[in-house]
């Protein structure tokens, strides 16, 4: 019994303090012919002293005391951009869009590793593809919140057929919204919805707590993951809308954005999975299956505590902190 409480425990406070994978988001508008600007987008995880700097091509020269803005001579194409921390790179991606004047873009997802971006001479569709894939991928892993709420419904579930309809109830409800704010055909504030999505989280925490089998939440855990999901896709669809979708390719850039959500998610449940399946071989896990019925009872009911405790505290904070910014 302590040995599955244990692996329990180190799994929920490994997500809860988990690295933040967002990536470092870089983007490089044409203001004006020839003339640059550049954003930063830096996830909070980075200090203050450790921010990084954009370092631009030889060609290039500041215009004036703003260094953001920068008059480059001549077609960007194979000139190279990097971005240079004060300490480290705290093993962040970078993600780079330079958009020019006439309605073309250009971008790229680097590995941390990969410091330097050398602007293509075109976009092909399959690069497209592949870089907004990654960049769902990583929104999902560094996203604690979202994680925390399909490790509940995991709780919740328990069987295999269960969790394949909790599961797909939450993935067809956050594509929908997901899309439709993305494509600018709905438009909720930013800070509601983050609140609202921590207070989901925390329902789902008091629902374990409780565990009620003939309750709602127990009985259509489908249902209940389908309407939390409509406000997981609006806050899916605040980091993409960061970010920005390709112009030319809006429909391949969702997409493969979604999709990389969806991937990111499934490895989570495989891993979550894997882990339970693994601890059911651990010497401590052995003995409790010998256990009575009452004996195994009282071994899921402390694991469901643990697990609404861990799911629920976190989500509090957050409930609170994120209410606090519009109050």
């Amino acid at each position: 019994m302590r040995t599955l409480i244990a692996v329990l425990m180190l799994l929920c406070c490994g997500i809860v303090f988990a690295h933040d994978a967002r990536p470092v988001a870089v983007t490089i508008s044409e203001t004006l012919p020839g003339i640059f600007q550049a954003m930063l987008r830096v996830p909070p995880t980075v200090t203050d002293d450790n921010v990084p700097t954009l370092s631009w091509p030889a060609s290039c020269s500041a215009t004036g005391n703003d260094a953001t803005l920068m008059r480059c001579d001549g077609d960007l194409a194979g000139r190279q951009f990097t971005l240079d921390y004060p300490q480290f790179n705290p093993s962040l991606a970078t993600f780079y869009r330079l958009q020019s004047l006439n309605g073309s873009e250009r971008s790229a997802m680097l590995a941390p590793n990969e410091e330097v971006w050398i602007v293509p001479a075109a976009m092909t569709r399959g690069r497209i593809a592949r870089d907004y894939l990654l960049l769902g991928v990583e929104h999902i892993i560094g996203g604690l919140d979202h994680l925390l709420f399909v490790l509940g419904l995991l709780v919740i579930a328990r069987t295999a057929k269960r969790i394949l309809l909790a599961v797909t109830g939450f993935t067809v409800a956050h594509s929908i919204t997901l899309s439709l704010s993305s494509l600018g055909l709905i438009s909720i504030p930013v800070a509601p919805v983050e609140a609202v999505i921590a207070l989901s989280i925390l329902f789902l925490a008091h629902e374990i707590s409780r565990h009620e089998a003939d309750g709602l939440t127990y009985r259509y855990p489908m249902l209940v993951s389908f309407c939390f999901g409509l406000l997981h896709g609006l806050g899916f669809a605040s980091a993409l809308g960061e970010i920005g979708l390709v112009r030319d390719e809006i429909f391949v850039s969702l997409l493969f954005f979604n999709l990389g959500v969806e991937a990111g998610q499934v490895l989570f449940i495989v891993a979550v999975v894997a882990l339970v399946l693994a601890s059911r071989v651990l010497p401590g896990i052995r003995t409790s299956h010998s256990q009575n019925g009452a004996g195994t009872a009282a071994l899921n009911r402390r694991i469901d505590l643990l697990a609404a405790y861990v799911i629920g505290v976190p989500s509090a904070y957050w409930l609170i902190e994120r209410v606090a910014q519009f109050v």
